[in-house]
């Protein structure tokens, strides 16, 4: 368990570097580990670096990240910022190895934030961004076996997820959860979750969601996990039986909001629609079978 000025500490330093505490914004390192699904094999792309990518006997370039950057696990989530968990996700979903470095301190110098990746020098902040580059960098098709449609409505439904719930879900974790179970779970004293707050909610009312009622973003996150349980439907997945990037995303939101809302409106929401409960054990049971295993309290593993 890191010391409480540790954690105080971190906490106010991403207050001020990133706007609301929102999600203490980390992110899982990706880094060249030998074969995917098991040891170097010592063949020939082995032994020049590379790497099997999930089950195939074909070698494909290693990803060598030195380092990606987190500050640490949750307690009840493998990361505290759905961001995380969508590029985790993503990569067990691509089978490319990878491990996670912690930091308490390091941010981007491009950004001021996490999540952000070192990869051969080079600094690529931004989850979005950092999927994009590795898609590039490592010759691989995010939005392979979709058609344009398909692509089309899973940014929709990302950005939603991303730039309209997630807030909803900031606001009543950090501020409108009148039990202070965020704070609680860092061991922050009333009185300095109470200061915290304070400065949190300037800047989710700067952002616009706390110019709204506390009902009215309840309705919102309501509206929104609505419209994605109606296309959702019986399916396995967003677009079938096989999930791609844009569950990955979505997972990371729902996750935060299925079992990391603390004491906060999140969780009874999500319940109202049973589909997305199911969607998110689902893919918690596919891509995260050691799930429990990256749920620490004191955020080190």
């Amino acid at each position: 368990m890191l010391p409480q000025s540790c954690q105080y500490a971190n906490l106010f330093d991403t207050i001020r570097s990133v706007g609301p505490v929102c999600d203490l914004l980390q992110h899982g390192a990706v880094q060249g580990n030998g074969c995917a699904s098991r040891p170097p094999c010592g063949c020939e792309g082995c032994r020049r670096g590379r790497s099997h990518r999930g089950s195939s006997d074909r070698c494909v370039e290693r990803i060598s990240v030195s380092p990606n950057y987190q500050i640490g696990r949750g307690p009840y989530v493998p990361s505290l910022t759905p961001f995380a968990i969508k590029l985790e996700t993503y990569l067990r979903l691509e089978g490319i190895p990878y491990e996670v470095v912690h930091s308490w301190s390091r941010r981007s110098t491009r950004t001021g934030k996490v999540p952000f990746l070192e990869y051969n020098g080079e600094e690529i902040p931004d989850s979005e961004f950092i999927l994009e580059f590795l898609s590039k960098e490592k010759n691989f098709d995010m939005h392979k076996g979709l058609t344009k449609e398909q692509i089309g409505v899973g940014k929709a439904f990302q950005r939603m997820a991303e730039e309209k719930t997630y807030w909803c879900f900031v606001a009543d974790r950090w501020v409108l959860d009148e039990t202070n179970g965020i704070w609680k779970s860092f061991n922050v004293s009333p009185f300095l979750a109470r200061l915290m707050k304070r400065g949190t909610r300037k800047r989710l009312y700067n952002n616009g969601i706390l110019r709204h009622t506390p009902e009215e973003i309840r309705h919102i996150m309501s509206e929104d996990l609505k419209a994605l349980s109606y296309y959702l439907g019986s399916k396995k997945f967003l677009f079938g039986d096989k999930a791609c990037k844009f569950d990955c995303a979505i997972f990371g939101i729902l996750a935060e909001i299925r079992w990391a809302s603390f004491g906060g409106f999140g969780t009874s929401v999500i319940k109202e629609y049973p589909n997305l409960c199911d969607y998110c054990e689902r893919m918690k049971d596919t891509f995260w079978p050691d799930w429990d295993n990256y749920k620490e309290r004191d955020g080190t593993k």
